[in-house]
């Protein structure tokens, strides 16, 4: 494998980097064995994992305990938590639990396919391009694990390369297997499948954590993906590498494949705004500390595309952290603007004028 993954003749003083695995699971006693298990079988074996139960009150922690025993394999190991605190807190647990540059979060419902980790260390290691995240395709299956789709419809909904103004956004890597696409971090949209189906680079998600990961109980990978994106861009792989579980009890999808240009699910307003809240908050924290690395201006501009131009007013008077991105942003000026063009109908304001918090 190694030979396979770093460059010809770059010597042996060059290994592997470890991957950090955090298997996150709450009342899903009839699938982490399943998912565990799909860990423990990656071609790609410099990788550590914790299984982080999040406070189940069924049978999950036997049946993780029993699975861990039979796999008697020191990569893996249990940490469950004292009280619930939802899907975000359970993948910080897992984040301060591990160690490698590159890490992944499997929710203990889905499963990945063996060379899940192999194919994401490829795509952060590709020598075209960097990005702090990657994301690749997943098949559809159902509780019993019969195959529902063959790939995962919001992946496919919301492919870049269809969006408009896009293309000088996007650099495709044809070179590798499978092609790759990075996606700049200088635009907006979900790029991305779900939280099964993504790496990180360890560096940008300590940077944007949330303060109160409590706050984010469902749809987590909503912030983490966004927050990844916001400081390095994302690299799609086109090809599925996992299995998403359609099985009725899914906090974000309906339980439904309805067909081609449909999702299957959609996250409700509130947590939507209290996602983008978290990520403006955070982001006006770290920005004085990423100014040696990203300009003020692209910065600022991340930050108005993330939550609108009203509602950047409103927290640069609510968030003192907000006058390094905004203060000479804000002119009267582009205030008189900004009111006068909130008193049209929503659909008729300009794009960058409709406000998401």
């Amino acid at each position: 494998m190694k030979e396979n993954i770093v460059p010809s003749g770059a010597g042996s003083h060059i290994a592997l980097p470890t991957v950090s695995v955090c298997v996150g699971c709450f009342n899903q006693e009839a699938f982490i064995d399943t998912a565990i298990r799909s860990v423990a079988a990656q071609t790609y074996t410099a990788f550590e994992c914790v299984v982080v139960d999040d406070f189940s009150t069924d049978a999950s922690r036997r049946r993780i305990e029993e699975c861990l025993s039979q796999l008697g394999d020191s990569r893996f190991r249990f940490l469950p938590r004292l009280q619930n605190g939802g899907q975000m807190a359970t993948m910080m647990t897992g984040l301060d639990a591990t160690a490698g540059p590159l890490i992944s979060f499997l929710d203990g419902d889905d499963a990945w396919h063996p060379d899940f980790i192999e194919c994401h260390v490829r795509a952060h290691l590709s020598h075209t391009r960097i990005a702090a995240m990657s994301s690749s395709d997943e098949v559809v299956i159902d509780t019993a694990g019969k195959l529902l789709a063959g790939g995962h419809p919001v992946f496919h909904l919301n492919d870049p390369r269809s969006m408009p103004k896009m293309s000088g956004y996007l650099h495709v890597d044809t070179e590798a297997d499978p092609t790759l696409l990075f996606i700049d971090r200088g635009t907006v949209g979900w790029f991305w499948s779900t939280t099964s189906g993504m790496m990180f680079r360890r560096a940008p998600l300590e940077i944007m954590r949330p303060s109160d990961p409590d706050e984010i109980k469902i749809c987590a990978d909503g912030y983490m993906a966004r927050a990844a994106h916001m400081i390095g861009g994302t690299v799609r792989i086109g090809r599925a590498l996992g299995s998403y579980r359609l099985h009725g009890g899914n906090g974000w999808a309906d339980g439904r494949i309805l067909g081609t240009g449909v999702g299957l699910g959609r996250m409700s307003p509130d947590t939507e705004i209290a996602i983008r809240r978290a990520l403006a908050n955070r982001w006006c924290e770290v920005a004085p500390g990423l100014e040696h690395l990203i300009s003020r201006h692209s910065m600022r501009r991340t930050l108005v595309d993330l939550i609108g131009l009203s509602a950047a007013f409103a927290l640069l008077e609510k968030n003192s952290d907000a006058g390094f991105l905004l203060k000479d942003w804000a002119t009267p000026q582009r205030k008189l603007q900004t009111r006068l063009i909130g008193l049209l109908p929503p659909k008729l304001r300009p794009r960058r004028f409709r406000d998401i918090v």
